[in-house]
């Protein structure tokens, strides 16, 4: 237990020999604890994991006192997942506080969204903004799948569907009006939920026929090479439609191909970020930019 602090930010490696802990009773129990409780002042987060494991009650002072400000976001979290295991929700204002004032690394922030979709009675007006309106696509994306989480709505028969999943990518575009369009669906789906509804009423086991020109679109957006096809498109409608406008919208901040296309196509709904990916766009990028505006707003 006194071997040098070795910690990961992605990963929590145990403690050396710490399995040993359930071994022991009586006094070396407690000084083998203690030793562990005072680690947490060193900032080592698998003291936490090692003390909510042992369900050591005593520590919750002190790991209370890990969750303050003035301790590494990372270890706030452990600190509250530790406190959370030992049935106390004294860390959880921590994880709050870092997600309203974007402390600490996109993955620290993830981290405390989906441990605070794990808590008895999660915030999910502060997880959805979170998902919508962070700076870092990490810690949007962590807070969305904690939000689908807490609505159930995380099935992999689900998120894999065409509706989630779109939603999803747009969440993570670095155009805050496309983000605004995914997050005003995104809570059209959860007030359904909440309303009653089933996911196959809500449309989220749709999936779309990947056989068409649809299909073809969207195997040409995993790729890189010249113009993505669009012959056989312009007939689409309905939900064929409007997944094949967001798949547009949510690569237009990091593909020319998608602002061509949103040209070639009449995508409307690309007007709004077309303008908003003008003010820190340059060189041909602004261009394309300025010629798909010019051809969507004549």
């Amino acid at each position: 237990m006194n071997a040098p602090v070795v910690l990961s930010r992605d990963s929590m490696d145990e403690i050396p020999g710490v399995g040993a802990l359930r071994l022991l009773h009586g006094e070396e129990r407690t000084e083998a604890e203690d030793i562990l409780i005072a680690r947490l002042g060193e900032g080592d987060g698998r003291a936490a994991a090692a003390l909510a494991e042992a369900g050591c009650v005593r520590a919750i002072p002190a790991l209370v006192e890990a969750t303050a400000e003035t301790e590494a976001p990372i270890m706030r979290v452990f600190a509250a997942r530790a406190l959370l295991d030992l049935g106390s929700d004294a860390g959880l204002p921590a994880l709050v506080r870092m997600l309203r004032t974007h402390d600490g690394t996109g993955g620290d922030r993830a981290s405390a969204a989906r441990l605070l979709a794990e808590s008895p009675a999660p915030d999910k007006e502060l997880l959805l903004d979170v998902a919508t309106t962070d700076p870092d696509s990490t810690a949007r994306s962590g807070a969305t799948h904690a939000l689908l989480a807490v609505a159930g709505l995380d099935d992999e028969e689900l998120t894999s569907g065409e509706v989630l999943l779109s939603i999803a990518g747009r969440l993570l575009s670095s155009l805050t009006t496309v983000r605004a369009g995914a997050a005003a669906e995104l809570r059209a789906v959860l007030a359904g939920r909440e309303a009653g509804r089933t996911a196959e009423e809500l449309g989220l086991t749709w999936h779309a026929d990947r056989d068409g020109p649809l299909g073809r679109f969207i195997d040409d957006l995993g790729g890189s090479g010249g113009d993505l096809r669009v012959e056989g498109l312009a007939e689409l409608t309905g939900r064929e439609r409007v997944l094949l406008e967001n798949l547009v919208l949510l690569r237009l901040d990091t593909d020319r191909r998608a602002i061509r296309a949103a040209a070639r196509l009449g995508v409307r709904r690309a007007i709004e970020p077309l303008r908003e990916g003008l003010g820190s766009a340059k060189g041909r990028t602004r261009e394309e930019i300025l010629s798909a505006l010019d051809t969507l707003t004549t």
